[in-house]
This record gives structure tokens, sequence and C-alpha cells, in this order.
């Protein structure tokens, strides 16, 4: 009994000790599947991360985009940003993922997973993440086209745009290399036909961001620039809306492309810290080298060239990320840098507009990183690489060929695939907005969206097609437009109180231009009715006073015959002096007309010479005519043009002495001139400016002199501009002087 209960004791501690053996066998089985499913987790928690961080790069896209162009069309851009996210992922869930890791067929373009759903699948998880994960390049994708087109591409245009991307460019390319997708994901293990030749591109610097500008370029083609940016081979520069939210967004885009990188390893293992730091020092590097270059040169570097040499860094980096030591990223980021500054020069020569750079920086930037891949690649992936086919016995240069078939492949199905499919929707549906709508900013021509600036803008135009000043512009002291526009009221303010005096003054003067007009109007007929009372008793006084000459000198009354000539002689000036000042009124008062009469030149000549030759000789000068016109008709106003003559002749005569007084003919095809030289006094240019005016000469000197009342020029060049003439005077002190009149040979009579 002893025995038994001693064996039983034993018996229970051995059963004991053996459960307890295979529940601690069992907890460790338990510890191991936990560790391997947690790890799995981790994984996926790690793409849900890094899809976030690329979904971030589309505020980064919006706010270096928006930043860069023109406050007119940054409402549009920034919707254009927003746009392409939700179109471009509900086609690639439609289609597009089908598409591209879809079933291979041929390598070339995947066949299912259409309408993606893994709901009930063994790997759904892993599925689901994987999709988002994809989706989020695809949107970038879409992206990149739309900094390269900002300013002219219609709202609607990108969207198509963006849906075509999104479903058979961005998908088909990302098949060929990168179908590969495991089951775990989902796949089906098909490969592309790029992924079996040996091709890499780790994350994209090709099927990503070099899709992305090849289509952007094809766009870029068959819109043509934005207006104004090129001049006669000039390319001018427009001011950005916002430079520090471009800086802004470029800073984001860094961000989120550890994002880009780090998750296309698709695991969370030791290599995503290498990948993350060639990441950071190629952006780095990027920007350094652009800064080295323009300090080489003692020049600022444009903020453009800085933006576009960190992401230009980035892009370039990300094909080989994953395969490079530190120093290779450095040197491949500074690589992209320089050859997206030497693009953007290139493609301003070509005159091709790129608003923000997104083809020196995505589609040159990537071609540089994937070509580059093969000369900085750790030689144990090359030797890893199975697909790679021998050409050469080299595997840097086997690499180097299967990079720039990648390469050349991509570049030829999208660029000429959205060139020709583009060009068929802008035949007839035009891509691009009118040159109004362009002009006046997409903000409000795709939008009605408005802003401080625009507001201001609108109201100085309406200001100034209506004149009215009491419209007030928008204040906000915290927006630089606001600021303006607070200034520009108070300029307003004071504008308008001037104005309003101004008005009244202006006001006051047209009352008093009428009341001067009334005045010389009532002097002008004061003077005609004056010269008219005058002149009848002053025609009596020289009449009877020729008839007491004419008995005079019949009855031999010499003493009574000589104060005679002299009443005659005063009243014969007197009577001249009236009509001159008869002749003026008229003039002033718009009531002197033309009596247009057909007449022989030669005629008026022979009158003029018997009424000149007298007086010009009476101060023993010799009278000069020149002239080799002979049988002409003239139509024109004989009695007025023999008394601008005759003033011209008589002036001259007064003013010379002992001299020669030369009257010069000569005509065109419509006009005829007559020029009246003399060898007398002269005129300063004092005198010259003041010689039609009236009554006045030169100086009170020769007016005592030479005596007259100086109405006979201006007179005179009244008259020749009633006949549509000019009359014109060149004088030298001392030397003589010149007058002459160009007139038409015919006066029309409606120029009277």
């Amino acid at each position: 009994m002893a025995y038994f209960s001693t064996s039983f004791k034993r018996l229970m501690i051995f059963s004991l000790g053996l459960i307890t053996l295979l529940n601690m066998l069992h907890t460790v089985k338990a510890t191991d599947s936990t560790i391997e499913s947690n790890t799995a987790n981790i994984d996926l928690l790690w793409m849900l991360i890094c899809a976030i961080l690329v979904f971030m790069m589309q505020a980064g896209f919006m706010c270096l985009e928006s930043g860069i162009i023109r406050n007119k069309n940054n409402i549009n851009v920034a919707l254009k940003n927003i746009s392409d996210f939700g179109i471009s992922i509900v086609c690639y869930w439609m289609v597009g993922y089908g598409f591209m890791f879809g079933v291979s067929k041929s390598g070339f373009i995947g066949f299912d997973d259409f309408f993606f759903d893994p709901t009930g699948t063994i790997t759904s998880g892993p599925a689901m993440t994987f999709f988002i994960f994809q989706s989020m390049f695809c949107a970038t994708a879409a992206s990149i086209i739309s900094g390269s087109v900002a300013e002219r591409l219609k709202f609607n245009s990108y969207l198509v745009i963006t849906a075509i991307v999104g479903t058979i460019l961005y998908p088909v390319v990302g098949h060929w290399a990168w179908a590969n997708s495991d089951d775990m994901f989902g796949g089906d293990g098909t490969t592309g036909w790029l992924y079996n030749l040996g091709f890499t591109d780790f994350a994209g610097s090709t099927i990503v961001h070099s899709t992305g500008g090849w289509i952007g370029l094809s766009i870029i083609l068959i819109i043509g620039p934005r207006s104004g940016r090129f001049i006669e081979g000039k390319v001018r520069k427009f001011t950005p809306s916002n430079l520090p939210l471009s800086v802004l967004g470029v800073l984001l885009l860094g961000f989120g492309w550890h994002g880009f990188n780090g998750g296309s390893n698709l695991i969370l293992d030791e290599a995503v810290p290498g990948i993350l730091l060639n990441t950071f020092l190629a952006a780095a590097a990027g920007i350094v080298a652009c800064l080295i270059f323009w300090g080489a040169q003692d020049t600022t570097a444009p903020a453009g060239d800085l933006i576009n040499g960190i992401l230009a860094g980035l892009v370039a980096v990300t094909a080989s990320a994953n395969v490079i030591t530190p120093l290779g990223s450095v040197i491949i980021g500074a690589g992209g840098g320089l050859v997206a500054l030497y693009v953007t020069r290139l493609l301003e020569r070509f005159e091709l507009d790129d608003p923000v750079g997104a083809i020196p920086v995505h589609l040159a930037a990537g071609i540089f990183g994937t070509l580059v891949l093969p000369f900085f690649a750790a030689e144990e992936y090359l030797i890893g690489n199975q697909n790679l086919t021998d050409h050469t016995g080299n595997l840097r240069v086997d690499q180097f060929i299967a990079q720039l078939i990648g390469i050349i492949s991509v570049g030829l199905y999208t660029f000429f695939g959205s060139y020709i499919l583009l060009n068929v929707i802008n035949n007839y549906s035009p891509l691009r907005v009118s040159k109004e709508d362009e002009d006046i900013g997409l903000n409000i021509a795709e939008h009605d969206s408005g802003s401080d600036q625009i507001d201001l803008l609108n109201m100085m135009q309406y200001q100034k097609d209506t004149g009215d000043l009491s419209v007030r512009g928008p204040e906000d002291i915290f927006t630089e437009a606001g600021q303006i526009g607070y200034h520009y009221n108070i300029l307003m303010d004071s504008l308008e109180e001037s104005d309003k005096i101004m008005r009244k003054q202006k006001d006051n003067l047209k009352i008093a231009m009428k009341n001067a007009q009334k005045a010389n109007q009532a002097k002008s007929d004061f003077l005609a009715n004056m010269s008219h009372e005058l002149r009848t008793p002053l025609n009596a006084i020289i009449g009877y006073s020729e008839m007491l000459i004419e008995e005079a000198d019949d009855d031999g009354l010499d003493t009574y015959s000589e104060d005679l000539s002299k009443i005659n002689s005063s009243g014969e000036h007197l009577l001249a002096l009236i009509n001159d000042i008869l002749d003026l009124s008229k003039i002033e008062a718009g009531k002197m007309d033309l009596h247009i009469e057909e007449f022989d030149f030669e005629t008026l000549l022979k009158q003029v010479e018997a009424t000149a030759k007298p007086l010009v000789e009476k101060n023993k000068n010799k009278f000069i005519i020149k002239s080799k016109i002979k049988k002409l008709k003239l139509q024109n106003d004989q009695t007025k043009l023999r008394q601008i003559l005759f003033n011209m002749l008589s002036n001259a005569a007064k003013f010379t002495k002992k001299g020669t007084v030369t009257l010069t003919i000569s005509k065109d095809d419509n006009d005829i001139k007559f020029a009246v030289t003399d060898t007398g006094i002269g005129m300063n240019e004092e005198q010259l400016d003041k010689v039609f005016e009236e009554f006045t000469q030169a100086e009170t000197s020769i007016s005592r002199d030479y005596g007259g009342t100086g109405l006979g020029l201006p007179i005179s060049k009244n008259m020749t501009e009633l006949m549509d003439g000019k009359m014109n005077v060149e004088s030298v002190e001392g030397e003589g002087t010149t007058f002459s009149i160009t007139i038409p040979i015919i006066v029309q009579e409606e120029k009277q």
C-alpha cells in the first residue's frame, strides 16, 4: 500500500511535469507565431504610414505650384491639385490597378482586378495596403502634369487628362516594370517585360516622374506657352504669387518623399534607414550643387533653381535609393540639380513654357537618375539581378543598356500616346482657355473666384471707365492688397475732394468763358459797326480832297495843293487802318468768307507788280520777280490773295533800304508757293516769336521809325489758313527776312 502510494505520487509528479513541458513547448510555438504576425503587421503599418506621407506630397505640389504662379491663377491651380487626386484614385481603382498588377498578358498589360475589392481573401489586408500605397504613386504622376501646364489649360481639360493618366498611361508602364507583386499582396507573380529585361527603377524616377514629365511635355507642345511669356526671342519673367508658400511646398514634398522611397521597400527592415539617408542626402546635394554653380559665377542663385535643385536631387535618387552608398546619393543628387538647371534654360531657348519647372525636375532628372544607376549601384545587387540580359559581359554596361531601353520605351509610349490622343481631343474641344480668359486669370474665368488684388484692379478699371471717384477698394490690414487698398482709398478721398473743387472751378470758368465770348462778340460787332460808320465819312473826305487837289492844280494854287495832298494821304492811311481792323474783326467773329473764282496767274502777277513796284522802289530798292510758271489757272479768292501778297511786299519794302526785294513763285502738283525775300534789317528769335501777333511790331523803336499798325501780317496769316494754306517766316538779324505762303492751286468750296 505504501509502495502504491509512492508510485502514484511519482506518476502524478511525472504527469504534471509532462503536462508542464508540453505546455511550455506549445507556448514557445505560439510565441513564434505571434512574432511573425506582429512583424507582418508592422510591415503593413509601415506601408500605410508611407502612403500617408506620399499623400502629403499632394499638399506639397499644391503649395509649390500655387505659390510660384501668378495671383490670378492660384485658386485654379489649388483646385486642380485636389481634383486630380480624386480623379486619379477613382480611375486607378476602377481599371488602372487591374492594368498595372493584374494577370500579365505577354508582359505588356494586366487584365484583371478591375474595380479592386479583395474583401474575403486571405491576403485582403496586405492587398488593400498595397493598393493604397500604389494609388498614391498614380496621384503623384498626375500632379506632376498640373505644374507644367499651369495658367492656360482649361480645368475640365485637365480632369480629362488626369483620367487618361490614371487609366491607360501610368498603369501600363507601371505594369512593364513593377507587375511582379507576389501572392502576399494578392498578386499572381506574373511580371512585365521591362522587369524581365532586368530594368530597375526602385521607386519611380522613370515610371512615376518621367511619365508625368513626358505627358506634360506633349501637352505643352499642343497648347503652347503662356501669353506674353516669350516676346521677340526674349524670356519674360512673371512675378510669383507667394514664393515662401512654394518653399513650404518643397519642404512638404521632401518630407513626403521619405515615404515615397522608404515605403517602396514594402517592409520595414534594416535597409530602410539607408534608403532614407540616401533620400535625405540627395535632396541636400541638389540644392548645394546649384548654390555652388551660381556662387562660382559670383551671382545670387535664382529662387527657381534652388527650389528645383532640391526636387531634382530627390527625383534622381528615387531610382536607386536602395542600392547605392551615401556618397553615390550625394553625387546623383548634385547631378540631378545641375541637370534640371541646364534643362530649364534649354526649354526657354526653344520657347517651351513650363511655369514650375516640372519637366526639368521630373523628366530630365528622372532620366538622369535612371541612367546613372548602373555606375553607382552595389555590385552584389547587379550580380543578384537574375533577369539582366548579358549583352557585353560587363554587368554595369548590361544594366545601363536595360535602363536605356526602359527610358526610351516609357518615353515613346507616354509621350506619343498622350500627344496623339490629346491632339485629337484638342481638334474637337480646345484644351486651352481663350486669350480673354487667360488675361483676366483662371480664378475668375473658370471658377468665378476673386481676390483682394483682383477686386482692387476691377475697382480701378471701373473708375477709369466711368470717372466715378466715389467707389472704394477693399481694405484689409492683414493682406498686402488690403493695405494697398486702404492707402489707395485715402488717396481717392483727396482726389475726390480735389475733383469737387476742380469741377466747381470748371463751372466758373465756363461761365467766365461764355461772358468773355459775349464780350468778344460785342467787341467784334462794335468794331465792325464803327468801322462802317467811319469809312463813310472818310471816303467822303478822301473824295473831296482829291477834287480840291485837282481844282488847286488847275488854278495854280500849289500851296493849297500840298496841304490837300497831306489831308488825302492821312485819310488813305486812316482808311487802310480801318479796313485792317474790319478784316480782323471779321476773322475773329468767323464771318470772313472766301469768294472762290477762277483767274489767270499771269494777270494776278501783273497786278501785284504794278501795285508793289513803286512802293518797293520808293526806298531805292530793286524789285525782282522770279517765276517760271506760265498759263496757270488759279481757283481762289483773287482779292484776298492779292491783299496777302501786297502786305508781304509792302512789309519787305518798309524795312529795306537800298537793297533788294525778291518775289519767288514755284509750284508742285497741287500747291503754289509765294516767297518774298528782302535784304533789310531782319529779326532776332524774340522778334520772330511775336511777328504774327496783332497790334505788335518788333519793338517800339521800329514802330516809331518805320510806322505801321502790326495788323498786316496777322491778317495775311489768317487769310492764308482760311485758304487751307500756311504762312512761314525765316529771318537773320542784319541780313534780311523771307515770308512765304503755300496755298492750294484749287481751293475747294467746302473748305471755305
